[in-house]
């Protein structure tokens, strides 16, 4: 079979995918992942059985396929970029990451994908799968701000967790609101956060 690496995907085959992966969404969204078919899915997507199967195995191999590809967008775009200083992201600067910009064009992208996987009909697991992305993310700007543990105030396991549950639940806050705001506003917020913390921020 001849290599397929860093080819191109046929833009007739991509909105195919698209169009399936949407149709997914959907469906999940009214009525979560386990009584769908491939026969929902295709009636849709309008499109016939063999075309689905000529990219997915069956729903749980789309399923599969689906959230890892969007979850590979999310880890890369929420990395520091290789040039990143502490320095960066200094506190009287309000000028937020860029890493933190791009993370949350991403999420406003895929709006529909992100309410539906982390709301009630969503995949069990799938908010632990994003905060295990930006716990790294966070690790490592945190060994960079501080690479000294004892002179830390708290665990670094510890800042790590509570500013990786806060950074998710704003996340999911601007979902859950119908991102109101933009993303790059939403990244400025969120740098004020993990900065200052909520005590700071009521002075």
């Amino acid at each position: 079979m001849p290599s397929t690496v860093n080819k191109p995907l046929d833009p007739r085959i991509k909105r195919t995918l698209l169009v399936i992966r949407d149709a997914l969404i959907s469906l999940m969204d009214e009525k979560g992942f386990a009584p769908i078919s491939v026969r929902d899915l295709t009636a849709r997507a309008q499109i016939n059985r063999a075309t689905f199967y000529l990219h997915y195995q069956d729903k749980y191999d789309l399923l599969d396929k689906v959230v890892s590809e969007m979850l590979q967008e999310f880890h890369t775009t929420i990395q520091l970029p290789p040039a990143f200083e502490a320095e960066d992201f200094c506190m009287d600067s309000d000028i937020p990451p860029h890493s933190f910009i791009l993370q949350l064009e991403h999420i406003a992208a895929n709006a529909s994908f992100y309410k539906v996987m982390l709301g009630v009909n969503g995949l069990p697991g799938f908010a632990g799968r994003m905060e295990q992305a930006i716990s790294t993310a966070l690790y490592h700007r945190s060994a960079l701000a501080q690479p000294r543990d004892e002179q830390l105030k708290v665990p670094r396991e510890m800042i790590i967790r509570y500013t990786t549950s806060a950074h998710l639940g704003i996340i999911m806050q601007w979902l859950e609101n119908d991102l109101i705001y933009t993303p790059k506003y939403m990244a400025k917020q969120l740098k004020r956060l993990h900065l200052l913390g909520p005590t700071n921020l009521y002075s």
